[in-house]
């Protein structure tokens, strides 16, 4: 061991309620910024897989054009959906699951009991609605997380049933939120769908509202699910889809099997990624990031003070030390590297400490779990705080460099006393 890395921790030994207290800041303030860092883990984490598993997916497959044209029927842009093009994007490296689905929009229609008499028949009860025609099975398996989402009631068993799920602010004001009875209903009385197809003639079809959805993040609540094939058998478009939603063995990938998939698929076809359906939740979590790190700038500034405090009172109750240092011949560099090596001690120790201490707490954390609901949602998910090597390893170096740092101008003061004002000092 160099002799002064033995002299540092001998004097930082020597006064314990000094570098208890210095230490102390450290420890307190790298314990909370950990435990905050495992939260915004967990938050971006929830949000991302929100939006992986069960809103867009990891990447979409569209007719050329699809996205960019907001204003046209999305029906205008349907392609086949046919066991070549399927087995051509299931191929591809790292692609786990396809699902098809038809995005169709009309309007949902329950009348009032039927009077005795043709001229009292209830009122009808209408809303809008934009729904995902989807295959029950593929569909779970690339957005599993959608089908988490359902608060009552069940979805369709087959890709061909008169099912029809519907958010449950949707099914209220229609009076179909009693899905139990729902079941049981004979067919003329449940809700028509109307709606336009490619050729802009209307279509219409009894659906049983079966189930209800909620939402574990603000979206739209006019969105319904619907039976694929029964879709398709309403809008005569047999075996056409307007998009493919994939799933990947891990988004990181999204990049690389969007350049793989558009150079099989062609230029009638547009692969696009999660951020470029939704970019606004990548600059969501981009902004948690940023505003994570400013308050993790002031943590550490507050612990910086504590260790630059400590320093100078540690230069202040050594000067005749220092002077008898000078007057024995040790250099000036030697003894500004010794405070300098102090409060790296301090800063490597108090991380140290710290961050094992927030870790066993955001450990703890992901245990129990802390349920709670994003505003505007109506369920709860449960996070789960993790850390990140790379986090852990950062925040180490950059408070015992910053420890480093900061202790290099009470030690180039205590460096520049001179010997005799030194020993002559009370």
């Amino acid at each position: 061991m160099s002799p002064l890395v033995f002299m540092s921790a001998r004097n930082l030994a020597r006064n314990r309620r000094r570098t208890l207290l210095a230490m102390g800041a450290v420890v307190v303030g790298l314990c909370a910024l950990t435990v905050l860092r495992g939260f915004v883990n967990s938050v971006q984490q929830a949000q991302l897989n929100t939006t992986l598993l069960g809103t867009t997916g990891m990447l979409q497959i569209h007719r050329s054009g699809y996205l960019k044209n907001v204003l046209s029927n999305p029906l205008d842009l349907a392609f086949e959906d046919s066991p070549e093009l399927r087995n051509k994007i299931l191929s591809a490296a790292h692609v786990r699951a396809l699902a098809p689905r038809l995005q169709f929009s009309g309007s949902i229609s329950v009348n009032e009991p039927m009077a005795s008499d043709l001229a009292n028949v209830g009122d009808a009860k209408t809303t809008f609605l934009t729904a995902n025609a989807v295959d029950p099975e593929l569909d779970r398996q690339t957005l599993p997380q959608q089908y988490e989402w359902l608060i009552e009631g069940m979805m369709f068993p087959r890709a061909d049933s008169l099912a029809l799920v519907v958010h449950r602010d949707i099914a209220g004001p229609l009076g179909v939120e009693n899905v139990a009875a729902n079941l049981q209903q004979p067919s003329e009385t449940w809700p028509v769908v109307l709606a336009p197809d490619r050729d802009g003639s209307l279509s219409g079809e009894a659906f049983n509202v079966i189930g209800l959805l909620g939402s574990a993040v603000p979206t739209d609540k006019r969105l319904a699910l619907a039976p694929l094939k029964s879709v398709q058998k309403l809008l005569k478009m047999d075996d056409q889809i307007t998009e493919y939603v994939v799933r990947l063995d891990d988004v990181v990938h999204a990049a690389e099997v969007q350049k793989e998939l558009e150079q099989r698929l062609g230029s009638d076809f547009e692969v696009s990624r999660w951020d470029e359906i939704l970019p606004f939740i990548k600059d969501l979590i981009g902004n948690l990031t940023n505003i994570f790190d400013i308050i993790s700038g002031v943590f550490l500034l507050v612990v910086m003070l504590g260790i630059i405090n400590s320093m100078f009172m540690n230069v202040l109750e050594r000067v005749r030390e220092i002077g008898t240092m000078m007057a024995i011949g040790v250099k000036q560099g030697s003894i500004l590297s010794l405070f300098v090596v102090e409060g790296v001690f301090l800063g490597a120790l108090g991380a140290l400490v710290g961050l094992l201490l927030g870790a066993g707490i955001v450990q703890l954390m992901s245990l129990i779990g802390i349920p709670i609901s994003a505003p505007g949602s109506s369920l709860k998910f449960i996070l789960r705080p993790f850390l990140t090597l790379d986090f852990v390893v950062t925040a180490f170096s950059f408070t015992t460099f910053g420890a480093a740092l900061v202790s290099v101008w009470p030690a180039w003061r205590a460096s520049r006393l001179r010997p005799v004002e030194a020993l002559s000092a009370i």
